[in-house]
């Protein structure tokens, strides 16, 4: 799965480099990087200085911090983690539009459950929101959601809301009628044609696993 929008800001978190080709190129079309304080040495790795550094300054020295000078944004407070800083300082800075989340998995594995579902709570300010794996992208769809696919995408639907109802055009095994009771049952779905559209009452994650690399990624179409 892919979108054709160019991402506006990329946020990166501290967990695994991205190394897969999707969010490498990603990374370098962004017109803006804002760090987690700890991911501030992988900006580098990845060849861009980053436009700000975000978190409570403990993943820092002071050298890092000088060099930073305004560039650091210091957010102290402990009630959420660095990446919900960084999403915050992003939207309040620059706009919720074309936000994508890099580097949040692929370290521990409970930070980065988190920080999936968590994607519900961002797409309340920035519906468009996608954080992007070396595996895969994950979205929010809320009330009517279109995405373009090829015939044969993988594609899994997670619901952590009791009482979610759904209704899809173009999966494989639809939707409609299914008990989002447990997170496990829109798993493992599949796309039939090019494209597929989600209706439901209560927000899903979608993940769509990364597929051919000359359409890295495709537009997904909200209502």
């Amino acid at each position: 799965m892919s979108t054709s929008t160019n991402p506006q800001t990329v946020i990166l978190a501290n967990g695994a480099m991205p190394s897969h080709p999707v969010p490498l190129a990603i990374f370098a079309a962004a017109a803006r990087v804002v760090c987690c304080d700890g991911a501030y040495a992988k900006a580098l790795a990845l060849g861009r200085e980053p436009d700000l550094v975000v978190g409570d300054g403990d993943s820092l020295d002071d050298a890092q911090k000088t060099a930073l000078g305004e560039r650091f944004v210091l957010v102290a407070e402990q009630d959420t983690n660095d990446l919900a800083k960084a999403f915050r300082v992003a939207v309040a800075r620059f706009g919720p539009k074309g936000i994508v989340i890099l580097g949040a998995d692929g370290l521990r594995d409970d930070h980065f459950i988190g920080n999936v579902f968590r994607l519900i709570d961002f797409a309340r300010e920035a519906p468009d929101i996608m954080l992007v794996t070396n595996a895969g992208v994950f979205t929010v769809a809320t009330n009517t959601r279109t995405y373009e696919s090829t015939p044969g995408d993988a594609v899994s639907v997670l619901a952590p809301s009791h009482g979610t109802q759904a209704t899809s055009i173009g999966l494989e095994w639809p939707l409609d009628g299914v008990a989002l009771d447990a997170l496990w049952r829109g798993t493992l779905n599949r796309t039939i044609g090019a494209e597929f559209t989600i209706s439901t009452n209560r927000p899903l994650i979608v993940y769509i696993p990364h597929g051919r690399l000359d359409h890295p990624r495709r537009e997904a179409k909200s209502s």
